[in-house]
């Protein structure tokens, strides 16, 4: 019992040796999905230096957008129908980040890091879906359905692989304040369909992800 106290203590004291820090971020994103394109976030990621040069990073961050657009269903061309649907959207995505950052310079103004990224991810929102059937002989003689309805975008969990690049400029206001700037390059796989509110099982457009989101951030450095 004695050894793995002496054990976890020399741990214990090894990490709290290492510099340690935590960075509030807010964040804007560009997405492959209009559903999150220039969606808004913020986040919070706790990071430890491990040795010399490399730090790894565990954090949070939160996104949400309300926006509408007009999505026309891939399907094959018939001249006898069109079919199309206004989608007024709101989407949320959660997400868990553990990276790990190599420091290409790092002086007392400034680093400038580089390393891969891996992230848990859940997405949920609800799409107001107008939707317009039409159907007839040619253009000019068709008849239109229009359907209203709500979508229930089922919760997905994703996993996510990206590539994190960072600068920090030290010293700001305090000597253990610095301001960071960080783009984030992302992908997350495809999901499984959403579900209408009928029970009515319809695809939920959530197809490959692709993300590249930039943050503005303070960090708050522990350690010296």
């Amino acid at each position: 019992m004695k050894t793995l106290l002496t054990i976890f203590f020399y741990l214990f004291l090894s990490l709290v040796c290492f510099g340690q820090e935590l960075e509030l971020s807010g964040s804007l994103n560009t997405s492959s999905d209009q559903r999150l394109q220039n969606a808004l976030g913020v986040g919070l990621q706790y990071q430890q230096d491990i040795i010399k040069r490399v730090k790894v990073g565990l954090g949070v961050h939160y996104n949400y957008k309300n926006t509408s657009f007009e999505y026309i269903p891939n399907v094959v061309y018939d001249p006898t129908r069109i079919e199309s649907e206004e989608i007024y959207a709101s989407t949320n995505r959660f997400s868990v980040r553990l990276n790990a950052q190599y420091l290409l310079m790092d002086n007392e103004y400034v680093s400038l890091s580089i390393g891969p990224e891996i992230s848990y991810n859940n997405l949920w929102g609800q799409d107001q879906v107008h939707k317009t059937i039409g159907t007839g002989v040619n253009t000019d003689h068709f008849i239109t359905q229009n359907l209203d309805f709500i979508r229930n975008n089922g919760l997905a969990n994703l996993i996510g692989y990206g590539l994190i690049s960072k600068i920090e400029i030290k010293n700001f206001l305090t000597k253990q304040l610095a301001l960071c700037f960080t783009i984030r390059d992302e992908s997350l796989s495809e999901t499984r369909g959403a579900s209408l509110d009928l029970g009515v099982e319809e695809p939920a457009h959530w197809e490959a992800h692709n993300f590249v989101e930039f943050q503005v951030g303070l960090k708050y450095r522990f350690k010296k």
